[in-house]
């Protein structure tokens, strides 16, 4: 079966961005993509204990992966009637851009493992965070382990920041 390209627009705060659906891409594929036992593993080593666990706390009900302009993948996740949710990109290069909202919290925590493009939030995922309106903070938690291999930030974000919105470079402690 031939693979099709279907452009899917997203509208945020931020203006319009395009990102691609492959069509061979399917909620059960980001499942297995997302619970595969090589990634957990690396999210387990790489993220505090913490943000671990209420990352994987959320992946419950999947949506269709997205394929990103530069190559990466964006899946996203949510837990059934709550308002909380995981998201993650995977860059072919061994990035990792994560995301989660908890319930009952105003906080959607990001985690990276890139070295070169961790000032400021990925694109994809200031989109995630707008889904859940204009009264969350988006906090910086660092990851255990960096990726410090050079590379340009093209692709990895360049829009403007999000109005009405605030952003926090902030530690999350262990609990």
């Amino acid at each position: 079966m031939k693979n099709i390209i279907y452009p899917i627009l997203l509208l945020s705060t931020v203006g319009l961005t395009t990102i691609c659906a492959n069509a061979t891409d399917t909620i059960a594929s980001a499942r297995i993509t997302v619970l595969d036992r090589g990634l957990q593993s690396q999210l387990q080593t790489q993220l505090k204990r913490i943000d671990y666990n209420n990352f994987y706390s959320n992946l419950e009900d999947f949506s269709a992966p997205y394929t990103l302009k530069n190559g990466s993948k964006f899946y996203e996740a949510r837990r059934d009637n709550l308002n909380s949710a995981s998201a993650i990109v995977i860059d072919p290069q061994g990035y990792f851009y994560v995301a989660y909202k908890m319930p009952n919290s105003n906080n959607i925590t990001y985690i990276t493992n890139d070295g070169s493009c961790n000032e400021e939030v990925h694109d994809a995922i200031k989109v995630f965070a707008n889904t859940f309106g204009e009264n969350n903070k988006i906090i910086f938690s660092n990851p255990t382990k960096i990726n410090n291999m050079s590379h340009d930030c093209k692709g990895v974000y360049g829009k403007p920041l999000l109005k009405n919105r605030s952003f926090e470079r902030a530690h999350i402690k262990d609990q």
